[in-house]
């Protein structure tokens, strides 16, 4: 498959922080005009440096979506493709796996409703709030990545 800047077949939205009004009106017209569209990711924020948060791709999606009515397909976390690589590449068992992430609707929803061990480290996007909030839990909340270890 060749990479083309007209007439593609398939528009995948990554994350860009080069992104221009330019891309973007080309990628609504090929979206409108029935093109296949995927999605990288669905994270609305990318955390930065400082406690920051710049646009991720989920939220570039939303846009794209309120101008044409159409939400990519993902298949990053947490599709159900991310999880069943994983399980393939690795030769494990879901219950012999954990997916360890700082946001719950990617990374830890990745292992809902499996047998996949999720623990949730709230040094990144997701608060304890957060947590009661959504309907996807966590099996194992954590301050940061260092307290891993206290579990081995």
């Amino acid at each position: 498959m060749n990479l083309v800047e007209e007439d593609p077949d398939i528009v995948v939205l990554g994350f860009d922080t080069t992104l221009t009004y330019e891309k973007l009106e080309k990628a609504c017209h090929y979206i409108r005009n029935g093109c296949v569209y995927f999605g990288i990711n669905p994270d609305w924020n990318c955390p930065m440096e400082g406690g920051k948060f710049i646009p991720d791709c989920g939220s570039m999606a939303k846009l794209i979506e309120a101008s044409t009515g159409k939400f990519p397909d993902f298949f990053g976390k947490p599709s159900k493709y991310t999880l069943n690589y994983i399980i393939q590449e690795t030769g494990y068992q879901p219950e012999e796996i954990a997916i360890v992430g700082d946001r719950l609707y990617t990374d830890i929803a990745v292992a809902d409703q499996s047998d996949v061990t999720s623990i949730l480290v709230l040094s990144g996007e997701s608060t304890r709030k957060d947590v009661e909030a959504s309907d996807v839990k966590p099996d194992v909340i954590l301050e940061d990545l260092s307290e891993i270890t206290k579990m081995l």
